[in-house]
């Protein structure tokens, strides 16, 4: 099947753009009754046409009038070629260099202009209106393509512009199918028996019929009941394609022009937007620090303050960076072309190019590192912008497929510049994860383990340091991922231990005061001279007449614990290595001669009887040396 096309017809109000459609397809794309009243277009109307070569394409039909500069836009946003109409009588109106203008800013790939009514001038005139159209589109993507001439009169005068679109059309790479569903909706109606139908052409990816779909930046859930493209149901619809979507379980209320239909959990809504900007030349006003514009994307319309970040402000002709900050979110994506207009009027001021989505408000202090970034995204610099990316955010592992999602370029670009990275060895790849510069890497596990340092020289007998405290110590945010694949590397070269769900510093590494030093041997003498009877903090402070602080006791044997120097049993009282040892050799004896052990054996083989015994055994259970059934305990490892 041929990729599908759109194609916009724009022009000046009554410059023959909707007879030129009819003409065309057959179809009057002014189907209002308003419209048939004042005789011209307020809304973008759509028409298939059947080239000669066979492809069908859809024609949108915009509305000249600038009181429906909106619809223009909205009409316009998703064309892959753009057909320009001038009236030969009339010759180039402010409508015809505006509608020019949007066509640039969406960057439509190619198309021609259309010299309409030519019947009603003479030769001179005509020859004026098109050296006045050849200065007009000078530069632009109009400009290498000839001027066609169009007259109701003679309906056969449109088969050398149908010819034109078949030979344009085989020029044009057509849109993307492997990229998510996406759909800006500019269409809603509502049929009895069917409910919810809205319409737009596909801006990237296939949908298909019972495809489940997320409505945006609401986030309704729905899916695809059915497809139709030009009044036909249709299986599928791809990139490029006009298709009405039956929603299921939608109601009419609760969807409405400039939302957008995506594959579920592939797209988030987002309030601030870095962009590169151009104004209009003869825009005849400049775009002054935190100005509120109105913002047409895709077919949203949205209320925008404009930061420039290069200087305070754009003057005619001036393109620079600039952040976005949107009244409400929209479903932008790197990449996504955009209009701007001021609050109060119906013009064309601005347009201009999404980098990158932003969940930060910008700030002078921050342009450093920003701005290089920005402007490499702006020249498609690939290489630049991998390695300033690495400099804003050196906690993060760097994927082509998130660069790609992050800019909108292409992933296979961003996999062969990682590759070369790291094949230099100037980059770490992390199978699985993505990659960090080499210099950041070494960066992080010094933070990381100076963070765990830092913690047990404040307080050595600290049971661990969780994951937590240690990202909030190093100064820069660090996912994730990269904050495990940093402490398994630090414990597996001996920096580190893992404890308990935290990180500590190995045993040989911690410092106490000769206090505490003293302290410990005494509880570890304690506890070798306690043999096989438990003791608490309790017993030892009473034992050396309360000469000791009985809390650094306590903090001090739950230290010797977590370091496997003592065993801790549930009731908070501690054996020596060497009397479990013991306990474990007699339970496991026992147990050889007689097939299991009870509390009642405690006294016996313990020296004490249920008060202490039953926490040994639990604790022989727990650790799974023994299994206990009812009021029976039995061995379960290799004797």
């Amino acid at each position: 099947m041929p990729a599908p096309y759109t194609i916009g017809v724009a022009g000046h109000v009554d410059h023959g753009k909707t007879t030129l459609v009819r003409t065309l397809t057959g179809v009057d794309t002014d189907r209002r009754p308003e419209e048939k009243l004042r005789g011209m277009s307020i809304d973008a109307g759509v028409a298939p046409l059947l080239l000669p070569s066979g492809k069908n394409v859809a024609i949108v039909d915009v509305p000249g009038h600038i009181d429906f500069l909106k619809n223009t836009i909205r009409g316009l946003n998703s064309v892959d070629m753009g057909i320009l109409v001038v009236a030969a009588d009339d010759g180039v109106m402010p409508q015809t260099r505006e509608h020019l203008e949007i066509l640039k800013f969406f960057r439509v790939a190619s198309g021609f202009v259309v010299l309409s009514k030519t019947d009603l001038v003479d030769e001179e005139t005509l020859e004026m209106a098109e050296l006045e159209i050849k200065e007009l589109v000078q530069g632009t993507f109009l400009e290498q393509h000839p001027i066609l001439t169009f007259t109701a009169k003679i309906p056969t005068s449109v088969s050398q512009i149908t010819k034109s679109i078949d030979e344009i059309l085989l020029q044009l790479s057509s849109k993307k199918t492997d990229s998510p569903f996406r759909l800006w909706i500019d269409q809603i109606k509502s049929f009895p028996g069917h409910g919810t139908v809205v319409s737009g052409t596909v801006a990237s990816g296939i949908v298909r019929q019972d495809d489940a779909l997320e409505i945006l930046p609401s986030g309704i859930q729905s899916r695809a009941r059915s497809l139709e493209s030009h009044a036909s149901p249709v299986p599928q619809a791809v990139a490029g394609q006009r298709v009405g979507i039956n929603l299921h379980r939608v109601s009419l209320e609760s969807v409405r022009r400039g939302m957008s239909l995506t594959t579920p959990e592939t797209l988030s809504p987002h309030s601030i937007l870095n962009a590169e900007i151009q104004i209009v030349s003869d825009a005849r006003t400049k775009i002054q620090n935190r100005q509120k514009v109105k913002l047409y994307l895709g077919t949203s319309i949205t209320s925008a303050m404009v930061v420039p970040m290069e200087k305070d402000r754009l003057d005619p002709g001036e393109a620079g960076l600039v952040q976005l900050q949107l009244a409400k979110p929209i479903a932008a994506l790197p990449q996504d072309v955009f209009v701007i207009s001021p609050l109060n009027s119906n013009r064309v001021i601005a347009g201009g190019r999404v980098l990158e989505a932003s969940k930060e408000k910008y700030r002078a202090a921050k342009s450093r590192t920003l701005l290089p970034a920005l402007d490499a995204l702006r020249k498609n610099d690939l290489i630049a912008y991998i390695q300033h990316l690495s400099e804003r955010h050196p906690g993060d592992l760097v994927t082509a497929k998130g660069l790609a999602l992050k800019t909108g370029l292409p992933r296979d670009a961003f996999e062969k510049q990682i590759n070369a990275n790291v094949r230099q060895g100037e980059w770490i790849y992390f199978k699985g994860h993505g990659a960090i510069e080499k210099a950041h890497w070494s960066a992080l596990k010094r933070e990381f383990k100076s963070a765990v340092e830092a913690a047990f020289k404040e307080d050595p007998l600290k049971k661990n340091v969780s994951m937590k405290e240690v990202a909030k110590t190093i100064p820069f945010c660090v996912e994730n991922p990269l904050l495990k694949i940093l402490a398994d590397s630090l414990c597996k070269e001996g920096d580190l231990e893992s404890l308990e769900g935290g990180f500590c510093l190995p045993a040989s590494r911690i410092r106490f005061d000769s206090h505490r030093e003293s302290l410990i041997s005494l509880l570890l003498e304690f506890a070798q001279s306690s043999g096989t009877t438990p003791f608490s903090a309790d017993t030892f402070w009473k034992h050396y007449q309360k000469r000791f602080d009985k809390e650094d006791i306590s903090r001090l044997l739950n230290h010797l614990f977590a370091r496997k120097k003592l065993v801790r049993l549930n009731d908070d009282r501690f054996l020596s290595l060497k009397a479990m040892d013991q306990i474990k050799k007699a339970v496991r004896q026992t147990i050889a001669q007689r097939g299991f052990v009870t509390v009642h054996d405690c006294k016996e083989l313990f020296g004490y009887g249920r008060w202490g015994g039953t926490h040994v055994l639990d604790y022989l259970n727990q650790t799974g040396f023994t299994l206990r059934r009812q009021d029976k305990h039995y061995l379960v490892t290799e004797p």
